[in-house]
């Protein structure tokens, strides 16, 4: 949460407080995408460095994931 410490918003740049502003309000179960740094409301965030390291998809309900350990029944992405 790089941006959001310096009160900067990481979509418009403009000076925010600690709990956000309209474009990018922050919620307590938010949290920062180790990949990107950018801040996440949904566990399910694909950034473009995440995508390109996804190996695996769930044959039961359709996720992907980086290492099969993740999935319930992972299958490698050809």
């Amino acid at each position: 949460m790089s941006d959001i410490n310096e009160n900067k918003c990481p979509t418009c740049r403009e000076s925010c407080g600690d709990s956000g502003h309209l474009c990018m309000p922050i919620e307590k179960g938010d949290s920062q995408c180790d990949w990107c740094g950018s801040v996440i409301p949904n566990q399910r965030h694909l950034c473009d460095a995440k995508v390109k390291e996804l190996s695996y998809i769930c044959n039961s309900c359709g996720r992907t994931a980086i290492s099969p350990e993740n999935l319930c029944k992972p299958e490698k992405i050809k």
